[in-house]
């Protein structure tokens, strides 16, 4: 009787979509700007990828977060395009009317990009 060796077929093909799943995650959502393209918030904050822009959002004050979208620029929006040569999500982001709907946008294109 031969010995069994290692994961099964079916085991083996889980883990390496789950390890899939982990090259996509770490790449496109949570791939590190360069640090002279990491976003420096008005308060002092450091962004390094767009999961950190979802999270600064959460607690960013209202004035923080006009003074980086407003009617005549959106740097959030920006930032995405030109660092992270998202420009679907870029576009979502400029639509967004506040704080709260542009981290909706982030985390509906996280949802996605799982999927």
């Amino acid at each position: 009787m031969p010995k069994k060796r290692g994961k099964s077929a079916k085991s083996s093909s889980k883990g390496r979509k789950l390890q899939s799943l982990e090259v996509i995650i770490k790449k496109k959502i949570l791939g590190e700007a360069p640090v002279e393209h990491h976003f420096v918030v008005a308060d002092g904050r450091k962004l390094k990828n767009i999961l950190e822009l979802a999270d600064a959002l959460e607690t960013m004050s209202e004035e923080i977060f006009r003074h980086h979208a407003n009617e005549f620029k959106n740097d959030f929006s920006s930032w995405v395009k030109d660092v992270f040569y998202d420009h679907s999500l870029a576009e979502d982001i400029g639509r967004a009317k506040n704080r709260f709907e542009t981290q909706i946008a982030i985390l509906r294109r996280m949802v996605k990009e799982l999927m």
